[in-house]
């Protein structure tokens, strides 16, 4: 039982009539009158309020993704002929940001309504949605009555993989110009004979195939594709320099999304695809394997991944993967320069990989660290944060000459762009035939 606003001014206005009770004969009773009246309409409002026949659920999405926002629907049915204002909110899981946090609305008389809020997971797990709670308003509006509805599940936070499910929506090479991603076909310069067709305008001399341009006494291209069943073993850091965050999500986050976007990619054109987690040491490590059974193992190993605050051993890992890897890879590890000292680790066994492998390194850039650079200090402890900033930037920057040297690659990217510019430079080393 809660009373309104409206209740507490009513009955505000009537301390002043009360006051002057004190002063003016035959006051008093009336006010006691209006009093007990009010009162009774209250109940009466309570009463109503607290017997209005409401049925509400609720609908979630089918999958929820982080860093995704998604969008909670409640379904109410008001079976009275009277019409209701609510008050509701959702006992949604602590990890997501929900906008708004409390909804209000009017249902009328004997209808039906729909109303959603949107929220945004920013860890990926398993939660718990609690029950909802909902506050009715009498018809008078005196009096509220609050009521708990059971609605407790549990739901599942995946990965953000839209740019792999816009990926295997469309197949013409414009949709894939829109997404920022080069052509993804097995058409190029590969070392396989795909087909022969009619030489187009812009098509290469060294490309005509000369005996069937006799034959056909027109030109004629050869087109090859890249080599198929390849191996990529995607390596993701998941150690403590991982947990930082970096526009609302951890660089683990984006690496995770990354790792699954170009292991979409990679399993669509036909190579064998692995996967690594490791911190301190290896966490999961899955074969590379062909096939969308791959890429659904490879979604369940990433979908619990979680930083750990370690140090990340590299002598180690790369000591394990040399043993397994016999065949010449693509090694994509996804992983962070902040800390020198353990970047440090890093460039003598990713030299030692290349001569047998293809490396590449890609990380997040440290975004807020620049942003800050760029602002004007307005003490000398902001200052000092600017030379603070400045020396850990010259520091990467350093570490990524060291690390990509003798064969491999380093990209370093704003964590948006992370995700293309991984397919990017897979579609990239496909096309070279460097594997």
């Amino acid at each position: 039982m809660i009373p309104s606003a409206r209740l507490w001014v009513i009955l505000c206005l009537l301390s002043i009539p009360t006051i002057l009770a004190g002063f003016i004969t035959g006051l008093g009773p009336i006010i006691l009158i209006a009093d007990a009246l009010l009162l009774l309409l209250a109940a009466l409002d309570f009463s109503m309020a607290r017997r209005a026949p409401l049925k509400m659920w609720r609908e979630l999405p089918v999958r929820f993704q982080v860093g995704v926002p998604s969008q909670v629907t409640f379904h109410l049915v008001n079976a009275d002929p009277r019409s209701f204002r609510l008050d509701v909110r959702d006992d949604d899981p602590e990890e997501f940001e929900s906008q708004p946090s409390m909804l209000s609305l009017t249902v009328a008389a004997n209808s039906r309504a729909r109303f959603h809020y949107t929220t945004t997971p920013n860890k990926r797990g398993k939660f718990a949605f609690g029950n909802i709670n909902v506050r009715v308003r009498g018809p008078m509006g005196f009096m509220w009555h609050e009521r708990v509805l059971p609605a407790q599940v549990n739901v599942s936070v995946f990965p953000d993989m839209r740019g792999a499910s816009r990926l295997l929506l469309s197949d013409a090479a414009l949709d894939f110009v829109n997404l920022g991603l080069r052509q993804l076909r097995r058409d190029g310069r590969g070392s396989e004979f795909a087909r022969l067709r009619d030489y187009a305008q812009g098509d290469s001399v060294r490309d005509v195939d000369w005996k069937a341009t006799a034959r056909r006494s027109r030109p004629v291209t050869r087109v090859m594709e890249s080599e198929r069943s390849q191996t990529v073993l995607i390596g993701v850091d998941s150690g403590r320099s991982m947990a930082a965050r970096v526009d609302g999500l951890t660089k683990l986050d984006h690496a995770v999304n990354a790792a699954l976007f170009l292991a979409f990619v990679a399993v669509r054109n036909g190579d064998r695809v692995g996967l690594v987690v490791f911190a301190d040491g290896i966490k999961t490590y899955l074969a590379p394997a062909a096939g969308r059974l791959q890429y659904r193992k490879i979604v369940d190993a990433l979908y619990t991944a979680k930083p750990h605050l370690t140090y990340v051993d590299y002598l180690a890992l790369f000591k394990e993967l040399n043993v397994r890897l016999l065949k010449r890879s693509l090694l994509c590890v996804f992983t962070d320069f902040i800390d020198e000292d353990q970047a440090q680790t890093m460039v003598e066994p990713m030299r030692r990989l290349a001569k047998r492998h293809v490396p590449l390194c890609m990380s997040v850039k440290d975004t807020a660290l620049q942003e800050l650079l760029q602002t004007r200090p307005p003490d000398p402890e902001i200052a000092y944060q600017h030379a603070v900033a400045s020396e850990l930037l010259i520091e990467r920057e350093s570490m990524k000459r060291k690390v990509g040297q003798d064969g491999v690659t380093v990209v370093d990217v704003d964590a948006q762009q992370l995700s293309l510019a991984a397919v990017n430079k897979y579609l990239e080393i496909k096309a070279r035939g460097t594997l």
